[in-house]
């Protein structure tokens, strides 16, 4: 049947490009072909290698370890039960037990595999004793290929531990009773010696206590310390009142006090007297006639009088209390001095007496150490005879074996099922591996159209139908990236142009498209805060560009809603300038210089810092999804970061440009 003109070809999906009628079904079949033959013989093997592995089964029983708590306290009780607990386990499942085991199965005549010479060696390997934790519960199990043999050999192993541990607990309680006998005698004869010794020593250096007051020359020499003290405290007292006694005589002041001299007293009684006879004269009288009057006469000489027998009463008083508080200080001096000699004559005998006091002491606390471990091995031997039979651990069978009824492994289920899905998976993988090596280069993509899609015209009918169908052009699948100067060139570049080409120039290598550059008026630059706004993104001013914006405007002046541009300064006449400068400046290739590459110089100086994709728009305006996908060759791997943690300014535009 032949194919239908209008019906759009088929494409093959393994031959991407070929229409399926052109394409090839080998690939297809050498698919099949590897994959079933890796997975039926992947299958086989490993169904071969599970099933002929024997069976092997397992047989557990549970018994209970319980020992006697005779320490002292909780915490040494809980630590040696558990101690001994272990040694148990380890004695239970010793090579030595496993032997006796197999000849008390001999001797009872029950049926055992033959294991040759080795057979408490090969049972031994078979049996696993694990205690369980935090209890005095042992799990035991023996694993082998006879399930018969597997629960008489641990119930005969159980019996067997029990009778050696009856046997070797009965045998070693004698001996350490005795043992720990001997030990409290031999204890008992060192503390009754050093108690000998320690009362000699204590008749001997006359030692009553070891309280220190008890004990007379310690006693005596504690007595003359504190009275030595009260000396020097008396002492420093008596010199300290007559410094005071000088001072005060030195400065004129009085020593004497009146409620300490009856005499003076009276002296003040009476002056104070005359003092008032004399203040009421005077408010009464006036001066002049006083300095007349013999009754104010005869007061002053009598007060007078009574001054000078003061001062001469204080006098006599000053001299008197410093030659008493110099008697004082003599008499303390004399007392300090005596005892201090009877301090230094006894400090010899206090130091020998200390020394042999911790002596005793030292001794003492030798005897109690050795009386508390005479005590204790007392008690010791004493539980040991009295609880021989108490101490030995009890062995309580929990869970006896049973004969198992089932292969313990392997699992032939479990194991066949993951051989297949294993042999599924490195079928696939080989399958993969040969189309890796047998791969053909794909055929170009193509689109076929009608003609009349091609040329503008209306399509031609025949009878509802297209009279022919025609191949159109290859399509790429990313557009091709403009040329990209580097900074010498683009240097060069600007210092050709002119002024006015060069600002364009600069404004491309800033962020704006040819199209922005037509549609830019001055409305739309703010020069102070060097900022553009564009209708669909904002642009900050490099130095660079905001310079060459200031001279522009300087040169033109134009309105504020003027083109930035002259309207002869479009797209076509600045690549133009650009292919001339690009001449001049002996660049290689200068028909490919144009606005696009100072684009896509720009573009390229972001992507290469790996700004964001979706942030990209927003800096250099919108850009086809072929360029985006052209431009993903250029970014670096990993995380991409926003547009303001990378630099905007091209490297070009840094130095700066022509005044």
């Amino acid at each position: 049947m032949a194919p239908d003109p209008l019906e759009p070809p088929r494409y093959d999906p393994f031959w991407p490009g070929m229409p399926q009628s052109a394409a090839r079904p080998r690939p297809l079949r050498r698919r099949l072909r590897v994959f079933l033959l890796s997975f039926v013989l992947l299958a086989v093997a490993s169904l071969a290698y599970d099933f002929s592995r024997p069976a092997e089964y397992r047989a557990s029983a549970q018994l209970r370890i319980d020992f006697p708590t005779d320490g002292d306290s909780a915490d040494e009780r809980r630590l040696s039960a558990h101690a001994a607990f272990l040694t148990e386990v380890q004695i239970l499942g010793a090579q030595a037990t496993v032997a006796d085991t197999l000849d008390r199965l001999a001797r009872a005549g029950l049926p055992l595999p033959a294991e040759g010479d080795n057979a408490a060696e090969a049972y031994h390997r078979a049996l696993a004793a694990t205690p369980l934790e935090g209890t005095t519960l042992v799990e035991l199990s023996a694993t082998g290929t006879q399930p018969e043999a597997l629960a008489p050999f641990l119930n005969a192993l159980i019996e067997t531990y029990r009778d050696r541990l009856s046997d070797r607990y009965r045998q070693d309680s004698a001996g350490q009773a005795q043992q720990a006998q001997d030990e409290a005698d031999a204890l008992g004869v060192r503390v009754a010696a050093k108690r000998r010794l320690l009362d000699a020593f204590r008749m001997r250096h006359d030692i009553v206590s070891l309280e220190r007051d008890e004990n007379q020359t310690l006693k005596q020499v504690k007595g003359l310390g504190e009275s030595l003290n009260a000396a020097n405290e008396k002492l420093a007292t008596a010199e300290a009142r007559l410094r005071s006694l000088r001072e005060s005589a030195a400065a004129g002041r009085s020593v004497v006090r009146a409620r300490d001299n009856p005499a003076l007293a009276n002296l003040e009684q009476r002056a104070s007297q005359l003092r008032e006879e004399m203040h009421e004269m005077e408010r009464r009288y006036t001066p002049d006639f006083l300095e007349f009057d013999t009754r104010a006469k005869s007061l002053r000489i009598r007060l007078a009088n009574l001054e000078e027998q003061m001062a001469q009463v204080r006098e006599n008083g000053r001299h008197t209390a410093v030659a008493e508080a110099e008697e004082d200080v003599e008499t303390a001096r004399a007392t300090v001095d005596r005892l201090s000699q009877r301090a230094a004559g006894d400090r010899r005998n206090v130091q020998n007496f200390a020394a042999r006091l911790g002596e005793f002491k030292a001794m003492q606390d030798e005897l109690t150490g050795l009386e508390a471990t005479h005590r204790g091995a007392v008690v010791r031997a004493t539980r040991l005879r009295a609880a021989e039979q108490v101490r030995a651990p009890v062995v309580t069978t929990l869970d006896p074996a049973l004969p198992p009824s089932e292969a313990w492994r392997p699992q032939y289920a479990r194991d066949a099922a993951i051989g297949l899905a294993g042999s599924l998976v490195l079928a696939l993988l080989a399958t993969w591996i040969v189309e890796l090596f047998n791969r053909t280069e794909p055929a170009p993509s193509l689109v076929v159209a009608p003609t009349w899609l091609t040329s503008l015209e209306a399509p031609p009918r025949d009878g509802g139908r297209l009279a022919q169908m025609a191949p159109a052009a290859l399509l790429p699948q990313v557009a091709p990236l403009p040329r990209e100067l580097d900074e010498r060139e683009i240097a060069l570049l600007l210092a050709e142009l002119p002024d006015d080409a060069r600002t364009a120039a600069v404004g491309l290598l800033s962020g704006l498209a040819p199209g922005d550059l037509a549609r830019l008026c001055w409305n739309e630059v703010d020069l102070a805060a060097r900022r553009l706004t564009l209708p669909d993104r904002e642009l900050p001013l490099s130095p660079r560009f905001h310079d060459e914006l200031c001279r522009h405007r300087a040169r033109h002046g134009p309105a504020d809603d003027a083109p930035v541009f002259a309207a002869s300064q479009d797209a076509a006449a600045l690549d133009a300038t650009l292919l001339y400068a690009a001449h001049d400046a002996g660049l290689g290739a200068p028909d490919e210089v144009d606005s696009a590459a100072l684009r896509h110089c720009y573009i390229a100086h972001l992507v290469r810092q790996g700004v964001r994709f979706a942030d990209l728009p927003g800096i250099v305006g919108p850009l086809p999804v072929e360029m985006l996908g052209a431009y993903t060759s250029l970014a670096p791997a990993g995380k991409k970061h926003a547009a303001d943690d990378i630099d905007r300014i091209h490297p070009a535009l840094r130095e700066a440009g022509p005044a």
